[in-house]
Parts: structure tokens; sequence; C-alpha cells
């Protein structure tokens, strides 16, 4: 058994060699211009699904039907349907999952990956650049990763969709030793603790392995933003055991003098995107570790005992803890009883909205969890929501969190239940105007009616899903708060007194008129009794 793992780890080397001298003799064109039941993994990584998208101006070209074709008949789907009924192939839910930079996992694997256009910036000559950089100037040993994977290869497999992708045991261990060593090549160069060690700058200085070190790195450095959008795809995920069994190896050398566990490292490289869940102090150094290990040490006791992958990770940033999971034994799926009034019928039954603060004993200061207070005699209710920036990367990030919650329930549905929040509190553009003003929405390059359709298609993600008693009970409260007697006296009152903006303006416009006038009057009947040529001299 050892003489043959020994020929086939001698065949990976030499194919990982042979592709990366291309790689290390290319120079960078920047440089020229400077879950299944009873699985106790269960897999948390799934591939994208196929969804038609049809073209409405190339669904019928042609409206008229030919004699073979009755009006009552419906329409040919195959190829080689009627002349005018045009189909658009199966295409993936959204060309914003498109991978720029770096494509790993068995779904984008060699001939996955020759297939997308344009190919991936980091391509598997790159790769292997990196797996040889790392052996040569940093002792990586390849053959005892290899073989590990190999003792390993059953839990790894379980980690992803059954049946999703077919490669045998010897492709699965080099994909999982080139990809493991591209992210954590991507997580030496995106975590914001290099402007403390400055390391990278260190590395390009080597004399001997600086230019392959520039050359490797280089379409990392100068698309750092979408490296960290790549990272967040779910299809583009390796298991996280493994990228802490490279750290491990690699602790010593690679990343001597970074004294951070690897949950840290990883979580940090997502801190300029937005949701983030932890503040910057929240990620702090430490000194004593068990290896970085997941969850074993103290040092990381204040992570998932279990992180399944770098989106799981981030993931668990966003939600609230012991909040919003769902029971796996309640399959068939639910709604709310009652739907949650839009904004702006919130604020005429008094309700206000303001930013959500950090809660006593919260791991997040911007977690996407909302929740409702109601006055002692329900005529006053306070709405608290996190202040969201959007961005043009948003939708896929959001989409992406909302995937990973609705194939693995395990994880609960906190992103989704944020979402179905917003998008039936976001009704119409006043809505989304209300939010603004009050803080919860305080960037963004969306129009009012972009943001009311940009929540009302993250719920068209998860439609027909478990919903999670918090949510129930959080629809509830805040119906009883519209519809309780106290709210409706006060909102009786409020439209008796003033029931126009219009007239409120002018009431308001005509007192002010009025305290104006009575002022003067009041100054005029002074100068008139005490003129000023009656008033006595100073100082007598």
């Amino acid at each position: 058994m050892s003489s043959y793992s020994t020929s086939w780890t001698d065949v990976v080397i030499d194919r990982i060699h042979g592709e990366a001298k291309s790689a290390y003799e290319s120079i960078p064109p920047y440089f020229r211009r400077f879950d299944a039941f009873g699985n106790d993994e269960h897999p948390s990584i799934f591939k994208p699904r196929l969804k038609p998208q049809v073209n409405q101006l190339e669904l019928f070209a042609i409206t008229t039907t030919s004699p073979a074709h009755g009006p009552g008949q419906p329409p040919l789907d195959s190829a080689g349907g009627e002349r005018g009924q045009l189909r658009r192939p199966p295409t993936p839910e959204t060309d914003k999952d498109h991978i720029v930079v770096a494509a790993v996992g068995p779904y984008h694997h060699r001939t996955a990956s020759a297939q997308q256009q344009p190919p991936p910036l980091i391509t598997c000559a790159k790769k292997c650049g990196i797996v040889k950089y790392l052996t040569g100037s940093f002792n990586l040993d390849v053959v005892g990763f290899l073989q590990w994977v190999q003792r390993n290869e059953e839990r790894a497999r379980r980690c992803y969709e059954r049946e999703s992708f077919q490669m045998n045991s010897h492709e699965f261990a080099e994909m999982l030793l080139l990809d493991g060593c591209v992210l954590l090549f991507a997580i030496f160069l995106l975590r914001p603790s290099i402007r403390e060690d400055k390391l990278p700058a260190e590395l390009a200085a080597d004399a001997d392995h600086g230019r392959e070190f520039r050359n490797l790195s280089a379409h990392i450095s100068f698309h750092m933003k979408q490296t960290t959008l790549d990272l967040l795809v779910l299809h583009n995920q390796i298991p996280f055991f493994v990228l802490t069994e490279l750290h491990s190896r690699l602790k010593n050398t690679f990343f001597a003098g970074v004294n951070y566990s690897l949950e840290e490292l990883a979580l940090s490289c997502f801190q300029d995107v937005h949701p983030f869940g932890l503040k910057e102090g929240d990620l702090s150094p430490t000194t004593q570790r068990d290896g970085g290990g997941n969850g074993g040490g103290s040092g990381t006791e204040r992570f998932p005992q279990r992180v399944h992958h770098l989106l799981h990770l981030f993931h668990w940033s966003l939600v609230p803890g012991q909040k919003y999971g769902v029971d796996i034994n309640s399959i068939p799926p639910r709604e709310p009883e009652s739907h949650l009034p839009s904004a702006t019928e919130l604020e005429e039954s008094l309700t206000i909205f303001t930013k959500q603060k950090d809660a006593k004993g919260s791991r997040s200061s911007c977690c996407l969890d909302i929740t409702f207070e109601s006055s002692r005699m329900a005529t006053r209710g306070v709405m608290r929501l996190p202040a969201l920036h959007i961005h043009g990367y948003s939708e896929a990030v959001f989409r992406n969190l909302i995937a990973f919650e609705q194939n693995h329930l395990r994880c609960g549905h906190g992103v989704t239940t944020y979402a179905i929040c917003m998008a039936r509190l976001l009704q119409s553009d006043a809505d989304a105007r209300l939010l603004r003003n009050s803080g919860i929405l305080p960037y963004t390059q969306r129009t009012d009616k972009e943001i009311v359709d940009f929540f009302r298609q993250l719920v068209d993600e998860c439609r027909n899903t478990c919903m999670p008693d918090d949510l129930i009970a959080l629809c509830k409260d805040v119906a009883a708060h519209h519809q309780s007697t106290g709210v409706r006296v006060m909102k009786g009152f409020v439209l008796q007194c003033f029931p126009k903006q219009t007239i409120t303006f002018f009431v308001i416009f005509g007192a002010i008129i009025s305290i104006a006038t009575l002022i003067n009057t009041v100054h005029s009947m002074y100068r008139y009794y005490h003129p000023r040529g009656n008033l006595p001299p100073m100082g007598r």
C-alpha cells in the first residue's frame, strides 16, 4: 500500500511542477502597466442550481400558429419546436455568481473551469505555482498532506451535496491540495493584520523567491474586493477542516509571526464586506492556541464548534445566537399567520424605527436581527433594525447566504428572516424613504424603488420555506400592537385633530404667526407706557 501511495503522489507532484513552470515564467499584465439525515458532517456545500431564464422579447417572436399547432394545444418546448417558440437554454441562477479570481472546489475543477467564459484569473498553472512555492520556500509536505486527504476522503466528500460531482480519489486529493493552498494564500494576502507584520512586503522583496511571490500574488493583490466576494459563493467552497490541516502544516513557516487563529484570519478578510457582523476589536490576536484547530482550544471558544467553510463562518458572524433556528423535523413549510404591516403603516400606529444597538452578550454589532417592543399601554412601539449599507455586490452576498440557509437547515434562518421582514416593511417608495431617513438604510447607491425590488427579489429565493418560531412571534407582537385599542384611540385622536398633513402645516404655521403677533403687541405696549426719553439716567 505504501509503494502504491508513493507512486501516485509522485505523479501528482510531477504534474504540479510541470504546470507551475509556466506560472513562474508568465508576467502578470499589471506589471506591464504598473444536508443529508444520518450524516454527521451533513452537506454544507452545494452546486449552483439551474433554472430557465426566459427573455420576454425572445419568448414569442411570432404570434401566429401553424395549422399543425392548434390554439388549444401547449407550445413545444423542445429544440425542434415551432418557429417563434424560442427558449433560452437553462442557465445558472445568476450571472453574479460568476467567479472572477479564484475558483475552488470540485464544481470548478479543471474541465468545469475550462468551460467558464471568461476563465478565472487564477488558472490551474497558477495554483500549481502556489503549491510549489509553499513547498520549496516553506517546507510544505505535499506527500504527507495527500496521504492525509486519502485517509479523510470520505469525511471530505460528505461535506458536499451527494452525487453532485464525479472525481476519483486521486483527483479529489489533488483538488483539495491545490485549492486549499490557494485559499490559504488568499487569506494570507487579504487579512488586515498585514499592516502590522508587513510579511507580504518582506516576501516580495526576498532576493531568492521574491519574483515568484510577486507573480503568484498579483491577481489577488490587484483584485482584493472581488477575491473576497469569490470566497463567499456557496458552490465555491472546500471543507474548513481541510484548511485547518493545511494551516497547521504552515503555521510555523508561512504564517510564522501571525498570532491569530485561522478562524480569526479568515473572518477578518471580510471586514470590508457589508453586512459584516463583528467589530474590529472583536478580532484581537491570541497567543496561546491549540494549533489553530476548529474550536478545539480556549482561544477559539468564540467560534462555532464546527466551521463548515468560509461562507458558514461569515454567516455565523451575522446571525444572532440562539435565534431563528429551524426544527428539521418540521418539514412542512409554514407562513406566519399574521403579516407584518409596511413601515408607513407602522409609523401611523405610533411605531418608531431605530438602529439596532449592541445587545448585552451579543457577539455582533451589526447582526441581522430585528426586534420589536411595545409600551405598557400599547400606545407606542419601537422596532430596532440593523443599519444596512447596500452596495452593488450586496445582492450576490445575500443570495448566497440565503441559499446556504435553504440547503443547510442546521445553520438556522437568520438571513432569511431578515429578508422576509424587510420585504414586508418595504412595500412602496415611501417605506424605503422612511427607513432611509431613520438611519436604517444610511448609504446606498440605489433609488427607493430599487431598494424595494432588491428585498422583493431576495424573498423569491426562499419561497415555501420553513419559518422559525422567532419570526412567527415577531409578526404576532407587531400585529397585536398594530391592532391594539390604545393605538386605535391615539390614531383617531390624531386624525380628528390633524386629518391631513397640509392642515397640520397651516395650523402650526398659524400658531407661530399668532405667537409672534402677541410678542410684538406686548413689546409695543411696553414702549408706549415707557418711552425711551422718560427712562431714568444710568447710574442714578
